[in-house]
């Protein structure tokens, strides 16, 4: 594959411009990963929070699916579309991973929905079900829990690049400042006059 030319650097105002909105991506990104694992771990767990909190997590835990999936589509499309074309092998288990994960929790999430005993009951609506539904919820709810695994063992360094970017060194400049004055590396004041 043929790499751009990287010789040609752009004018310092683009790049500039460049790097602010791709730092402003990878937090909203980190934001949003944290907040879905957060909430993944607290799913995982019913006893923690009791059944209702756990179904009512499980439906808005959907939400911040379809959140990370648009937020994360073009490159869905390219690399779906480049599938079984010159291909750098990661991406290509990247994909087949998140898959794996979108499929196991949509399995969890529509067989939590059919066994929910609070939530559809809020809406007058009551479902006869097998135990069967319940062991396919456990299924699939323990299976995504180990490509969840897997995912984020193949996205640890960019974890813990951004984690540290965004979050330690931050923490860390704050906690170096002297009482009484500012550290302008942990603050940016603007002067309008």
């Amino acid at each position: 594959m043929k790499q751009p030319d990287q010789t040609k650097s752009p004018p310092a105002g683009k790049k500039a411009k460049k790097n602010m909105s791709t730092s402003a991506s990878a937090k909203t990104n980190l934001v949003l990963d944290l907040t879905i694992f957060s909430a993944f771990l607290i799913i995982s767990n019913p006893r923690l929070t009791g059944n209702t909190i756990h179904e009512w997590l499980g439906i808005s835990f959907a939400a911040g699916i379809i959140t990370h999936l648009l937020f994360h589509w073009k490159w869905l499309v390219k690399i779906s579309s480049e599938f079984f074309k010159k291909l750098i092998h990661e991406s290509r288990l990247n994909l087949v991973i998140d898959t794996l994960f979108f499929i196991t929790m949509t399995g969890s999430i529509f067989s939590g929905i059919l066994i929910s005993k609070d939530v559809l009951q809020l809406f007058g609506i009551q479902l006869n079900v097998g135990q069967g539904w319940k062991s396919i919820h456990s299924l699939t709810s323990n299976t995504s829990l180990i490509v969840l695994g897997i995912h984020i063992a193949m996205h640890w360094k960019w974890i813990v690049s951004n984690l540290g970017r965004y979050i330690t060194s931050p923490i860390r400049s704050l906690l170096r400042a002297k009482p009484g004055t500012i550290n302008s590396s942990a603050v940016q004041i603007n002067e309008t006059k």
